[in-house]
Parts: C-alpha cells; structure tokens; sequence
C-alpha cells in the first residue's frame, strides 16, 4: 500500500527595481556669438533657473524627472526614473507517493524552480508597470521642461543680440516686449 505526503515550499525575491524612460534632443541656438560665449549666456541662463553645473554640464532634479542641457553642444536629456525595493513571496504544494513516482527531493526542487520561475514572472511584471509610470511622468514633464527651455532660448539669443549690436556700434535705440518676444534694436555704425 503506498502512502501519499504533501510538499509545500515557499520562496521569496527581495529585489531594488529601477525603470526609467529618457528622451534626448537639441537646443536650437542661434550662432550669433562665438560658440564659447553663447555657451557662457546659456550656462548663467540655465543656472539662474536653478540648474547645477556637473562634469560640464547643467543639470535639474526635480520630482523623480533628470534635465541635463550640454551648454556647448545644445544636447538636452530629460530622464523619468522610479526606483522601488520589492518583496515578493508565492507558495506552492506538491503531492507524491512513497512507493511511485519522483522521490521527495526531486519534487520539491521542481516546486522550487517552478516558484522561482513565478517569481521572476511577477518582478518582471512590476518592472514593466514601473517603467509605464516613469514614461508617464516623462510625458507629464517635457511640456513644461520645452517651455522652460524655450524661454532660456529666448533670453539667451536676445543677450546675444545685444551685445553683437554693442559690438557693430553705438545701440541708438533698443525696444524690447518680453511678452511677445520681439527685440528691436537700433544701431548707429
């Protein structure tokens, strides 16, 4: 007569997630100035809008979304992350018979391989929700962060302008509407 026993086997995953979603693209800045000084107006700009000068670059954090702005080059890279330490847990049982079938260790180490499996599975599934909540919060961000970069653009070709008339002559008259963006400026040569 054979006998029938139960295996349970119980696994865990205690795991840091990170996701992230970035996107890059360029200033279009104006030459107006030698590359080096229009790089100058913008770096004074971007650090007056509280950006951090790093390796270089200049670089805002702000609520989980990375803007980094390569002053020479225009580059810009807007990054969404979301970091999370996950604990995970799945249970499983088996049933085997002592006198037919696969002994108790071969059982419960396919139970163990297939709870590893499951758990994996499910990191994998918390990753990718992660990685839909920094794209999110990516796309919640860059309008604001082309606005906000539009507008140092702006300034930084408008300073640019005036100190290029400086340097043609004497400015005669200098109009200038911050609402609309447009700057006249008149020079005797």
């Amino acid at each position: 007569m054979s006998r029938a026993y139960r295996i349970a086997v119980r696994e865990s995953l205690t795991k840091d997630l990170k996701a992230a979603d970035e996107i890059c693209s360029d200033l279009e800045i104006l030459e107006i100035l030698p590359k080096e000084q229009m790089a100058d107006l913008l770096t004074g700009e971007l650090k007056g809008r509280g950006f951090q000068e790093e390796d270089g670059k200049l670089v805002r954090e702000d609520d989980g979304v990375t803007v980094t702005v390569d002053p020479s080059s225009g580059e810009v890279n807007v990054k969404a992350e979301k970091a999370d330490n996950v604990k995970l847990e799945v249970e499983g049982q088996d049933w085997g018979f002592d006198d037919a079938g696969p002994d108790e260790e071969t059982l419960r180490r396919r139970l163990k391989e297939h709870l590893k499996g499951e758990l994996k599975e499910r990191a994998e599934e918390q990753e990718a929700r992660m990685r839909k909540e920094a794209s999110a919060k990516l796309e919640g961000a860059l309008d604001e962060v082309r606005k906000e970069l539009g507008q140092a653009v702006n300034r930084v070709t408008a300073e640019a302008l005036k100190r290029k008339a400086a340097s043609l002559g004497r400015i005669k008259e200098m109009t200038e509407d911050a609402e609309s963006g447009s700057l006249t400026i008149k020079v005797e040569v």
